[in-house]
């Protein structure tokens, strides 16, 4: 059972979808490509003269360098967008601290009951399927809290043994 369930729409997975997909295959395709030029120059035979490979595997590196600075700049960009975008918008707002007469009547128990269960390092707490208090278990107190059948608010039991 989900306890947070957050379903997304089907135009964001199907994006997220095919762009993984096109990024495996230019991925595979590079491979293959190096993977294919790399046996053709060893069919060619040694080569003698190291320093133009050097000297092309350092254009090569070059080359990724500038692109990994242009990919980190866009994103730079983009996230200094997005924060500026966002600046006087509050995406999670602060939940109002609750009193304990709050509390107590949210849950359908007694204040008293509240401030116990409060105190209580240890509870097992159990629930209906609609999250209404059905009884609470205090070990450290061997107390056990039941909710009547009539109304909601949970009253002692007694002393379990």
């Amino acid at each position: 059972m989900n306890l947070i369930h957050t379903p997304r729409h089907w135009l964001p997975r199907l994006v997220d979808i095919i762009l993984t997909v096109i990024a495996w295959v230019v991925f595979i395709w590079l491979m293959y490509n190096g993977i294919i030029d790399l046996i053709d120059d060893q069919k060619q035979g040694p080569r003698i003269e190291m320093g133009t490979q050097l000297l092309s595997g350092l254009d090569s590196l070059l080359l990724y360098l500038v692109l990994s600075l242009l990919v980190a700049c866009i994103l730079s960009i983009w996230a200094t967008y997005r924060r500026k975008q966002a600046a006087g918008f509050e995406r999670r707002k602060r939940v109002p601290i609750m009193s304990d007469a709050t509390l107590s009547s949210s849950f359908g128990v007694d204040p008293r009951l509240t401030k116990l269960l409060q105190e209580q390092q240890v509870l097992t707490v159990h629930n209906d399927e609609d999250g209404h208090l059905l009884s609470v278990e205090m070990p450290d107190l061997n107390k056990h809290y039941a909710a009547r059948k009539q109304q909601a608010k949970p009253e002692l039991v007694g002393e379990r043994t």
